[in-house]
């Protein structure tokens, strides 16, 4: 790794560390300049505008959650798979509600910028197939004898988690971990048999 790709990756942890604090309409060339220590100067080096850079940031947060993503298990039941999947989303702690903030400020701006609402489809429709695969091997062994569609059901799983995180936000914190376990648990045992 080169000296420029760490200067690179410190101007994009630095975004998302004002969308985090701030919120997206923080993010300005300056503040990540202020909040990276680093000169305007360097931030345009990388990214010649604001869009540039924050669908770069946007398009960062997805690889991370990838990773993320590539650590659950999958040795386990699909329904275990799953639920330890989607906990990665639900702002459980600290970490992830500071994660899930900056995603929902994303999301949001993905309904206005074509930029964004591109990252936010194709990683959505990643995220759609892959519920829908697990949900599909859950189908294959039998847990889930009412559902005839995973496909659809596996896009209604997404919007459950992102409801999910827009209520485990808005609660204070001490409440947020039982209200979000209860209700995913209450979502899963809906699909599946006991």
């Amino acid at each position: 790794m080169t000296g420029d790709e760490v200067r690179g990756a410190h101007v994009l942890r630095a975004v998302v560390e004002v969308i985090a604090e701030r919120g997206l309409e923080a993010a300005t060339m300056r503040n990540v300049a202020a909040a990276a220590k680093i000169s305007l100067a360097q931030v345009q080096y990388y990214f010649r505008s604001k869009d540039e850079l924050v669908a770069a940031a946007f398009q960062h947060v997805t690889q991370l959650f990838d990773l993320k993503l590539a650590t659950v298990d999958l040795s386990g039941s699909p329904r275990r798979v799953l639920r330890q999947a989607l906990e990665l989303w639900l702002p459980l702690d600290d970490s992830r509600a500071r994660d899930a903030r900056v995603w929902l400020a994303f999301s949001a701006a993905a309904a206005t910028s074509p930029a964004l609402k591109e990252i936010a489809a194709a990683t959505d429709n990643e995220l759609r197939i892959a519920f829908a695969r697990l949900l599909d091997a859950a189908a294959a062994e039998g847990e889930l004898p009412d559902v005839t569609d995973t496909e659809t059901e596996a896009a209604l799983l997404l919007a459950v988690v992102d409801g999910l995180v827009v209520q485990g936000l808005a609660l204070p914190e001490d409440l947020r971990p039982s209200f979000l376990s209860d209700s995913l648990d209450a979502h899963l045992g809906r699909l599946f048999t006991a």
